[in-house]
């Protein structure tokens, strides 16, 4: 079944592009103002800022100003400024929402079912347009550049062909771990809001439950998490791998580039594998699948009821100076609250969507 040729729908395809191509535009400007229009006119800035010096009288290093100009342009197209994570990150969870969630909360996979569309088609042009949406934006400043150096033939002192196409790929590259991820939590869950929270908490889990845990174990053995015996060991393990480490993958080495795309892959096929279980009747629901709700409500429980104990503990630190005689009994006072509550919410949110017999 899935060796056969890919299918390619071009009603679908225009339908998916329609819902996205809005995001499309507004990451493409956002990316020509944050990188592109700044290192397509750093000559022109550089040489106003010669202009500047000279008209205003002062002393200036010619060769200072144009190494700071290169390392400016440098620093746009060869590292990860605090920016670009947020763009990776963020485009591709909202991209897969509108590609699932939405169409779940408009009943729109209710009306493909009737229509001569297969789960396969349906699903490929989703990732079709998925990837179109985060290859276009840098694609598009990409080539503006490329065009630039050819215009322009004093830009190639300050970045060369080869450093946009690096740049091009390497922008790609990162956001596939977590178009894919998003994908796969498409596929899981019923609703737009239950997409985007379940995302959002399995990409920090892997970081965020060793932490819990090793934070407990601490408090319960009065020590400092830091020095527990192993764990150093096992959290630089778990951020080696986690999908945050993409922005990375340059110095972990080819391993974690292999990685990462084989980890993409394999996500997109299990989602592909779990869109055709899916049952339009649930379209609406948390989780789209009855036999991981019970997963569900007790994952939630037991990182509240972890997190609650910590709480308990850090809230009764200040007000009383006999915290570490009665510790433990925070800590477990903290775990009953937030068991009973973490089991709530998740059952809350469950019944809340369930769909009406």
């Amino acid at each position: 079944m899935y060796l056969k040729t890919l299918p390619f729908n071009k009603s679908l395809f225009k339908k998916d592009l329609k819902m996205i191509i809005p995001i499309i535009i507004i990451v493409a400007i956002i990316m020509f103002f944050v990188t592109t229009l700044p290192i397509t006119t750093a000559y022109q800035r550089y040489k106003d800022e010669i202009t500047f010096y000279e008209s205003e009288g002062y002393e200036y290093n010619e060769d200072e100003i144009l190494e700071s100009r290169i390392r400016d342009v440098n620093y746009q197209l060869e590292d990860v400024n605090e920016f670009y994570p947020i763009i990776v990150i963020v485009v591709p969870v909202v991209v897969a929402a509108i590609l699932f969630g939405e169409e779940k909360r408009r009943k729109t996979f209710e009306v493909l079912s009737t229509m001569p569309f297969t789960r396969y088609e349906i699903f490929f042009s989703k990732l079709l347009v998925a990837l179109v949406a985060i290859v276009f934006p840098f694609l598009l400043n990409g080539l503006i550049m490329l065009l630039a150096l050819v215009l322009n033939s004093n830009l190639r002192i300050f970045y060369s062909a080869i450093q946009v196409l690096t740049w091009i790929i390497k922008f790609i590259y990162y956001q596939l771990p977590f178009l894919s991820f998003a994908f796969l939590f498409g596929t899981l869950a019923g609703t737009t809001i239950a997409q985007f929270i379940l995302t959002a908490i399995f990409l920090v889990f892997p970081m965020g439950f060793t932490y819990l845990l090793f934070s407990n174990i601490s408090c319960w053995l009065r020590s400092g998490f830091w020095r527990l015996s192993g764990f150093s060991d096992i959290w630089d393990k778990v951020a080696e791998y986690s999908f945050f480490e993409v922005f990375n993958s340059s110095y972990r080495g080819s391993k974690h580039y292999i990685y990462y795309i084989t980890l993409s892959i394999v996500l997109f096929i299990i989602s592909k594998i779990l869109f055709d279980k899916n049952k339009i009747e649930r379209s609406g629901e948390t989780l789209e699948f009855e036999n991981i709700e019970t997963f569900f409500k007790v994952g939630v429980t037991v990182c509240t009821a972890l997190l609650m104990g910590l709480i308990s503990v850090w809230i009764f630190e200040d007000l009383t100076y006999h915290v570490y005689a009665y510790k433990s009994i925070f800590l477990v006072l903290g775990y009953i609250v937030g068991g009973l509550l973490g089991w709530y919410l998740s059952k809350l949110s469950i019944k809340f969507n369930r769909i009406k017999e």
